[in-house]
């Protein structure tokens, strides 16, 4: 089976095609703030590459967030058009997955995933092997407060992580803090993560499937300004 991953929930975006036989195709862009003008050329370009047709393709996965608002939305609004034209299931992955299983399986313990929020707050959540809680927006002290009272052995991950990274060190320093090569989800992995969660079964029906918002949007997006 054909996987279509779509990656839109940061400033960094990605397609792939991905197929149980472990091929994978995969375009990655910069997208801050031009998600919608660069997804749908970026999608066309990896088909035509990899020379696989829309009626090959047995599942869509996307990442829901959380991440930019306008991202997440661009992201699952042209995924649910897409699987709906062409009659596929649609399946949603949490970018706190996408970010945080990789690094826990080789990890072997529990990962701190830390997403950045264009705002003061961090979307916080703690990835196992095999599974991630839900993600909590949290200020920098409290999501401090939480990660100091785990004893020594800590891996960090995520966008929020490597922004932070100073600041997390001074206050961690014995965390391993994990930097931009890890911080960003890729859409092979959304879509690998996709076609195991529709293996398992259930209700991928693309009409069902909503953003992973955490926290409602602002009107402006302002800067991160957090102090440490």
């Amino acid at each position: 089976m054909w996987v279509l991953g779509i990656e839109t929930a940061g400033d960094r975006g990605s397609v792939a095609l991905w197929h149980e036989s472990g091929e994978v195709y995969e375009f990655s862009f910069p997208a801050r703030r031009r998600h919608a003008e660069r997804l749908a050329p970026a999608v066309q370009g990896l088909l035509a590459q990899s020379g696989v047709t829309g009626s090959e393709l047995g599942l869509i996965a996307v990442d829901v967030g959380p991440g930019s608002f306008t991202g997440v939305r661009i992201g699952v609004a042209f995924a649910k058009a897409m699987a709906q034209s062409l009659g596929l299931p649609l399946v949603g992955v949490r970018q706190s997955e996408a970010v945080g299983l990789p690094v826990a399986q080789w990890y072997g313990e529990r990962v701190a995933v830390l997403i950045h929020d264009r705002r003061d707050l961090l979307y916080f959540a703690w990835a196992f092997p095999g599974r991630v809680t839900r993600e909590e927006s949290l200020p920098f002290g409290e999501v401090l407060e939480k990660l100091k009272g785990v004893g020594d052995s800590l891996c960090l991950v995520g966008t929020g992580a490597m922004r932070l990274r100073e600041g997390l060190a001074r206050e961690l320093s014995r965390a391993y803090i994990l930097g931009d090569a890890w911080a960003y989800p890729s859409a092979a992995t959304v879509a690998r993560l996709g076609h195991q969660r529709f293996l398992r079964g259930g209700e991928f029906d693309p009409k069902a499937l909503e953003p992973n918002y955490v926290q409602p949007p602002l009107a402006k997006e302002g800067s991160y300004g957090q102090k440490m």
